[in-house]
């Protein structure tokens, strides 16, 4: 039933397009004008104009053909990460990388690709449906900007699945909540050969703050991380001002505000011994999820999987989707894999194979639902 070269054809195609987050407009024109040429009724939100980007989120709906099967809700993210300008796809093997000096865009333009084959295959082989709506989300990657701009009205259904997993056989039911924290440590300027007394260095201030700081794993629900630090500007002066940039995740609600506010007193501490200045902005990222097994769209998806001759793993994630989103908005939403392999690296890859099962998968899951 699938079309493997088309589905071959659709991947590559899609993957030349450059779509780096915030850069996604071209791809976004194509998807929405391959949404309207299938039927689907198509709308592009304002999420663009509120994160300057180039597009917003493109939400299509797709019209049922069945009356009592659940509204279904599938998603997947247009932008990849650096370095994905200029990419140049290979086949060999059954797999396809890039030429190796970029990333190949698996993440999440096989996600895109394996929906939209899903919906053309609907379309003409005029498979039974209930009604489907699609969520093509900008700017994933920045820290799931887009879809915090969608508006729940727009998406409201009973199930969903977000591609954009790892492997095939995974279904994510479970991920933690983040913290975000931005500091900037303000110290004094001084000449660092003449007065160098005079001064109070930010930069010292702020590795004694992050030296204090439990960094990393912290336990198998918890991690921290400062992943970003801005400051000084030449080696004869004293740095005045320094910037840091960090998080803290945890499946436990608790043990996060625990690390967070650890976090918070080293660099409060580090400040007042010191005697430099504080500014610190610390606001939540996302919110945690956990969707229990016998759920419906859980079994649906352990249905779907069995129907596509794949033995489900659950497991779950460190880390943060789409699907943190609609979780939060009612909408019982869990991570499926397409197959992508070392992703954000040069040596990311994904098996034709896959993608095939891919879009079984959500062809099994639309015929699974008729009877849920």
């Amino acid at each position: 039933m699938i079309n493997k070269r088309r589905l071959i054809k659709r991947f590559i195609k899609y993957v030349k397009i450059s779509s780096l987050s915030g850069h996604e407009g071209r791809f976004a024109a194509l998807i929405k004008k391959e949404l309207k040429a299938l039927g689907l009724k198509v709308k592009v939100d304002s999420a663009g104009k509120k994160i300057q980007g180039e597009s917003g989120n493109i939400i299509a709906h797709f019209k049922g053909t069945l009356k009592r099967a659940p509204r279904i809700f599938f998603n997947a993210h247009l932008d990849t990460v650096v370095p994905g300008e200029n990419i140049r796809p290979k086949i060999k093997g059954g797999v396809i990388t890039s030429s190796g000096d970029t990333i190949l865009g698996a993440d999440n333009k096989a996600g895109v690709a394996v929906i939209m084959e899903a919906l053309q295959t609907i379309k003409e082989k005029i498979i039974p449906h209930g009604e489907i709506v699609i969520a093509f989300t900008v700017a994933e990657e920045m820290g799931l900007c887009g879809a915090k701009f969608i508006k729940k009205r727009t998406i409201n259904s009973d199930l969903g699945f977000v591609l954009d997993g790892g492997d095939i056989d995974e279904i994510i039911n479970k991920a933690p909540s983040q913290d975000s924290i931005t500091a900037k440590i303000i110290g004094r300027a001084a000449h660092a050969g003449v007065h160098p007394e005079q001064g109070i260095n930010a930069i010292k201030v702020v590795s004694e703050a992050i030296a204090k700081m439990k960094i990393g794993r912290i336990d198998k629900e918890t991690t921290s991380n400062i992943g970003i630090i801005k400051g000084g500007s030449a080696t004869n002066i004293v740095p005045e001002e320094v910037e840091i940039k960090g998080e803290a995740r945890s499946h436990n609600r608790k043990k996060l505000e625990r690390q967070v506010s650890h976090m918070r007193k080293a660099l409060i501490s580090a400040c007042r011994k010191n005697k430099a200045k504080l500014k610190l902005e610390i606001y939540p990222a996302y919110r945690a999820f956990m969707i229990p097994e016998n759920k419906k769209v859980m079994v649906l998806a352990k249905k779907a999987m069995t129907m596509t001759k794949i033995k489900p793993k659950v497991k779950p994630t460190g880390g943060g989707s789409d699907a943190n989103i609609f979780n939060s908005f009612g909408i019982p939403s869990i991570i499926l894999g397409v197959g992508g392999d070392k992703v954000h690296t040069k040596k990311e890859n994904i098996r034709i194979t896959d993608m095939v099962k891919g879009v079984e998968l959500v062809l099994n899951i639309i015929k699974a639902a008729q009877n849920a």
